[in-house]
């Protein structure tokens, strides 16, 4: 119940930060909220497409789909308060939260279902980024591919690490809650210090 709360609440600050991007302004309600909705839906539709699931995760249990838009239209009318106090940074917290729990937690579930480790820590990073890909995509903002930011990597490095952790027999709870402060961590201090990859490791 507890993972399914966060989710749920990680779920609201993925459609709200569709709905915070600056090249929103202007436009009209109904495209809001199909920013936000696929801004928090997009990367676990994805991903059950390429692993052709039975039933996108989201019509198979509504409440997600429900929580995307519902926060997407409360995003909508309560923007400029959202600006006014700040309560984006809040937002961003919690974004960076999603990004952890989802990433971590698919990988869990994938691994444990038998699926290749590279198949897991793939489709984790897909969950946790490619809402926020697409997002940028639509708002006609720079995208993960267009810049040298660490975003994905703090992710790969958290996924990569629970899956050495589980084959170290070490407990799964112990080690998924390790791995998802390890990405928070280090998303924070890319963010705050600016950290870009290095300039051996651009494309010349």
């Amino acid at each position: 119940m507890l993972v399914y709360s966060l989710e749920m609440i990680c779920i609201v600050a993925f459609a709200l930060s569709g709905v915070l991007v600056e090249s929103n302004r202007g436009k009209d309600i109904v495209s809001i909220m199909m920013l936000g909705w696929i801004t928090a839906l997009g990367g676990g539709t994805l991903r059950d497409l390429i692993l052709s699931a039975d039933t996108i995760f989201w019509i198979r249990e509504p409440n997600y789909f429900w929580t995307a838009l519902v926060s997407a239209v409360i995003g909508f009318f309560t923007i400029t308060h959202i600006r006014k106090n700040r309560l984006n940074k809040l937002i961003i917290m919690f974004d960076t939260i999603g990004v952890s729990l989802f990433s971590v937690l698919v990988t869990q579930q994938l691994y444990s279902d038998g699926y290749a480790a590279y198949v897991a820590v793939s489709m984790g990073m897909v969950t946790a980024i490619f809402g926020g890909v697409l997002r940028d995509i639509l708002a006609h903002r720079q995208t993960l591919f267009n810049n040298t930011e660490l975003y994905a990597t703090p992710i790969i490095l958290g996924c990569c690490l629970h899956i050495l952790l589980v084959n170290l027999a070490v407990d799964s709870t112990f080690s998924a809650l390790t791995c998802m402060i390890l990405i928070v961590t280090v998303r924070w201090y890319i963010v705050v210090k600016k950290v870009h990859f290095p300039a051996f490791l651009l494309l010349k």
